[in-house]
């Protein structure tokens, strides 16, 4: 198992699961049962994501309508994955999502997840798997930026592509800053993140849709969070975090107070733990000359 990267927990993690156990996941979120029409409402963090992402196929916690997703993502390769990188048996399941995005889509933002999950005193890992190659950049590959120590990035909120571009520029003419990007990746492999990892894409100007799947993991127990101090932070990252906390408040800790102990009844524990049974096979940053 190795790391990639320098502040944090970030990476590759190639041929994790095979393309055939790959390809029925996928079938799976084509069904019906994971239609989005078929959901009688759409999550806060569905609504907020969508009035930007217009074009996106955008939705979570679809492992609560398939069994058969659940057991991959609480025992099979995913947990395993997420519990070999964290090195803990204490880890649960926040949510999964789809990014599906068609020709046309729109830039993601740069972010950090852990400003958005409304959760204090755990560590969050996300894998990001794709389900369509990654093979050129019109294919809007994820993208990853990390200082030497990982923290968080006071950046402007909003989703503005004039500051997708102004911060690349600045990461990408300052020597201490890393980069490492998807270009590449295949069903089956995946890449990973811990919440302090800036992560962004571009558009998606392929010819052919950009299938991904996320699945987000914490380790450790907690409190519920909804209204984090932020007085150094722009006042568009502050609406923003207050936003996105409000939407995943509701649909991954619904009934749950300011305060109240993390995971929850909605948070369902994996059934792994650390072992090599399914090690990383390779990990590599991309260096700016």
């Amino acid at each position: 198992m190795t790391r990639a990267g320098l502040g944090g927990l970030q990476g590759l993690a190639t041929g994790f699961c095979t393309r055939s156990k790959l390809a029925k996941i996928a079938a799976l979120l084509a069904s019906p049962n994971a239609d989005s029409q078929a959901s009688p409402t759409s999550s806060g963090l569905e609504t907020s994501v969508l009035e930007f992402g217009q074009h996106w196929d955008f939705r979570e916690n679809l492992w609560k309508q398939h069994a058969e997703l659940e057991q991959w993502l609480l025992e099979e390769e995913p947990a395993q994955l997420a519990a070999n990188l964290l090195q803990s048996d204490q880890i649960w399941l926040l949510r999964d999502q789809t990014y599906f995005k068609p020709p046309g889509s729109e830039h993601t933002p740069w972010h950090q997840d852990a400003l958005f999950i409304p959760v204090e005193g755990c560590t969050f890992l996300t894998l990001w798997i794709p389900l369509t190659p990654i093979t050129g950049i019109d294919d809007a590959p994820l993208e990853y930026w990390q200082t030497p120590h990982a923290c968080c990035h006071l950046l402007e909120g909003g989703s503005a592509l004039s500051h997708y571009k102004h911060y690349e520029r600045q990461w990408q003419q300052d020597d201490t800053w890393q980069h490492l990007t998807t270009l590449g990746l295949q069903p089956g492999d995946c890449s990973f993140h811990d919440g302090w990892t800036l992560h962004g894409s571009q558009g998606h100007r392929a010819a052919e849709q950009r299938l991904a799947f996320v699945a987000v993991y914490g380790c450790g127990e907690g409190v519920l969070s909804l209204n984090p101090s932020m007085a150094h932070a722009p006042t568009s990252l502050r609406s923003q975090v207050q936003l996105l906390r409000q939407g995943l408040h509701q649909s991954c800790f619904a009934g749950m107070k300011e305060g109240d102990p993390v995971p929850g009844y909605h948070n369902p524990w994996i059934r792994s733990r650390p072992s090599a049974k399914f090690p990383i096979h390779s990990s590599h940053t991309s260096q700016k000359a």
